[in-house]
């Protein structure tokens, strides 16, 4: 059975199987140019300097334009949605080992729902609904459509990392409608760049990397970055491990003024992607009479378990001038993800028993390869007093996509007092062959008069997909046309204050069997969005406050008058308040805070979540499973640049996750406070040291439950000593 063919959506068998897909949750940039001024990086600063180019621009950890939003490099200023972005100098100093940890001080994203027990899959969430994960404007894997064969970059191999909030079918197709999570490589550059360094820390960690760039040629003309590193470390989890190796080339060949042409390498090999299971809610977050589950603890089974997953990527960027007001971009990716997963899950206690899981044993083997072609035609004309850049876009997307599924029994387990026993593997119970296309035409219109800043966009879609699944003998086929189109409107005002509202659209296919044999439609989504940006004159800050809501219609739900069948009545309303802000205020102080209110609520539904004692309550009404309220961030960096012990600096933040609640929202998760902090010192020749603790007094918390059966704790104190050798 398919659970999301046009979306790209794993065989129900698989995503009943790991649990990891709420309904409630489904229901729930940019083409990238290198210019000449590439990402460069001073040889001694904490700070990694200003980010230019094809990437947009940044200041220490205040970014002032991004492309992800409109694709062009538009001040956020004047983009009337709102936008974050996570720069290379903020992940430096935070020491982000993932896209999750990066993201984990950005207002309205949950970027580590599965506390600790997400590094083989990111689970980002913003606004109540999937944050799809890009790479360099186009399309990855996500994991609201694609099992496990979910990308998990290396961040060390990032520029920057841009979040558009809210739905962004216009420029880029079919999507979750909480947006999109922009990862942007480092790019060639043409100035010297040379860095190496070394890491450990506690779970036995070992890592180490480098990152080089300059100049191929006397003229310029060539210019190239290679970035590379290693990982292999224990988890907080008993006999769970996570290892990588990521290399990551680039080349930029620019002729001439008008012309350049940057390719784009990433290969990266994880033998171990890490731990992922789920514990009781009764030992973990209620009380026990067995006692409480340690936080150490595998459920699952260390001579059965294993994941490991393979992925690379390989495209270009091109643009080239015709003139001043002309010009002509082309952006073309392929991506391939290889999954290979086999795992013991625990799933409840047995019955009569106070601690021993029953248990069942899993295999997911898939792979995806993605081929996305992006061009664009862009011109900036005036007619009279007002200004235009409008561009034209045609687009393209190739998906070939197989998951191997096979579930079956395993031993029970005392997860108090673990003795594990010999786990058979299963025989394969789903093999679906899934192939998509999607093509789009779009439109979009920037208009600029006085004070102005009105946009306008379009955007037709063309989707057909197919699959083909032997064992259990289905086919379907499906093909859809959607039209999504935004418009917002800016006022600058000459203190730095900057209202705007916006009005945007998206869809996302699903599958879905109605009564009397009609294809599931699309999802839709609308989104209102008002807020204010502030960008004050002679300092190096930028605040955004927005108030949204946003709505999915068309949600797959149970058919009350005909069993069996579907229908679409289903919706999800998510309403909420963003306010973030990033500031360098001076040389020595650096600050990024973030505060969001969440209410994102199943409105309709025919479907029904299940309590801890199995009883059924309706969907209607409940709160998204693992979605806070609350959420609140603050980071603060100072670094002495006089006296003796100029050179060192210290950091600090405090991560607030209110309460949340399950499916059922019969369970709460209560709130957790997290406290991080990083010591460096740069000695003003080569060598910058640090020390950052994440999670430094090692509360033990629950990240969050989706049911009685499935939660997840949180991720335990990590300490990271590196030193990076610059030259």
């Amino acid at each position: 059975m398919l659970s999301g063919l046009l979306s790209g959506s794993v065989g129900a068998a698989a995503a009943a199987a790991a649990q990891e897909v709420p309904a409630s949750a489904n229901a729930a940039n940019a083409a990238n140019v290198a210019n000449a001024a590439a990402p460069v990086l001073p040889a001694v600063t904490v700070r990694s300097g200003r980010e230019r180019g094809g990437t947009g621009q940044a200041d220490g950890y205040v970014a002032t334009s991004a492309l992800t939003a409109t694709k062009t490099d538009t001040p956020l200023r004047e983009t009337p949605q709102s936008v974050s972005v996570v720069t290379r100098a903020q992940m430096d100093a935070q020491a982000a080992q993932s896209v999750g940890e990066a993201l984990r001080y950005t207002a309205g994203v949950v970027s580590e729902i599965r506390g600790g027990a997400s590094a083989g899959s990111p689970y980002l969430f913003s606004r109540g609904f999937y944050l799809e994960q890009f790479l360099d404007g186009t399309r990855l894997p996500s994991d609201a459509g694609f099992g496990y064969a979910v990308p998990g970059f290396d961040p060390y191999g990032l520029e920057r990392i841009d979040v558009l909030h809210g739905p962004s079918s216009v420029l880029y197709g079919q999507a979750n409608p909480g947006g999109v999570a922009n990862l942007v490589s480092k790019r060639p550059t043409a100035t010297l760049l040379h860095e190496v360094f070394v890491t450990t820390g506690n779970h036995g960690r070992a890592q180490a990397g480098f990152d080089l760039g300059g100049a191929l040629n006397q003229d310029g003309t060539l210019s190239y970055r290679l970035t590379g590193s290693g990982l292999d470390t224990g988890t907080q989890v008993d006999d769970a491990r996570q290892s990588r190796f990521f290399i990551a080339p680039a080349i930029t060949w620019r002729p001439g003024a008008d012309t350049s042409l940057t390719v784009l390498a990433k290969y990266q090999r994880d033998p171990d992607a890490g731990y992922y299971n789920f514990v009781p809610a009764i030992g973990s977050l209620l009380a026990s009479p067995g006692g409480k589950i340690s936080p150490h603890t595998n459920p699952g089974d260390p001579g059965f378990d294993r994941h490991q997953k393979t992925q690379y990527s390989l495209g270009y960027l091109f643009e080239h001038n015709f003139n001043p007001a002309w010009t002509f971009r082309q952006n073309v990716k392929y991506t391939y993800v290889k999954d290979d997963f086999a795992n013991v899950f625990s799933n409840g206690y047995v019955a009569g028993s106070a601690t021993d899981v029953s248990r069942y044993a899993f295999f997911n083997d898939e792979n995806a390869k993605f081929f996305t072609v992006d061009n664009q035609l862009q011109a900036k004309l005036a007619t009279g007093p007002v200004s235009h850049t409008v561009l034209f876009g045609f687009d393209y997307q190739r998906v070939l996509y197989r998951e191997r599924v096979g579930l079956g029994g395993a031993p029970s387990l005392d997860i108090f007092a673990p003795v594990y026993l010999p786990v058979t593997m299963p025989a394969a119970t789903s093999d679906d062959f899934i192939r998509q296309r999607q093509y789009g035409l779009y439109a979009q219109d920037q208009i600029a008069y006085g004070k102005w800043r009105l946009l306008v966009g379009g955007r037709e879609d063309w989707a057909t997909a197919d699959d083909v699944n032997p064992i259990q003998q289905s086919a379907v086929s499906q093909s859809e046309r959607a039209f999504t189109w935004r418009t917002g409107l800016v006022y600058l005002f000459d203190n730095g204050i900057a209202p705007y509202a916006s009005f945007s659209k998206s869809f996302d296919p699903q599958a879905g069997v109605l009564y009397g044999g009609g294809a599931a439609r699309p999802t839709t989504a609308q989104q209102y969005e008002v807020g204010v940006k502030y960008q004050p004159r002679g300092f190096n800050s930028f605040v955004t406050a927005a108030l949204f809501d946003l709505r999915q219609q068309n949600v797959i739900t149970a058919d009350l008058l005909h069993p069996g069948f579907s229908s679409q009545a289903g919706e999800v309303r998510s309403r909420g308040v963003e306010l973030e802000a990033h500031a360098s205020l001076s040389r020595s102080l650096d600050l990024s805070a973030s505060y969001t209110y969440l209410s994102a609520v199943t409105t309709s539904s025919n479907d029904a979540a299940f309590t801890l004692d199995g009883s059924a309550v309706p969907l209607q009404g409940k709160q998204l499973w693992g979605m806070p309220r609350h959420l609140a961030r603050l980071w603060a960096d100072y670094t002495l640049h006089g006296g003796d012990l100029r050179g060192l600096g210290f950091g600090a933040g405090v991560r607030y996750t209110g309460a949340s609640l399950d499916t059922s929202n019969t369970l709460r998760v209560p709130s957790a406070t997290l406290v991080d902090a990083a010591i460096h010192y740069d000695t003003g020749l080569h060598w910058l040291l640090s020390l950052n603790a994440q999670n430094l007094f090692n509360r033990q918390y629950v990240a969050s439950c989706f049911g009685g059966t499935t939660c997840t704790f949180g991720q335990g104190v990590q300490v990271l000593a590196s030193a990076r050798y610059r030259w």
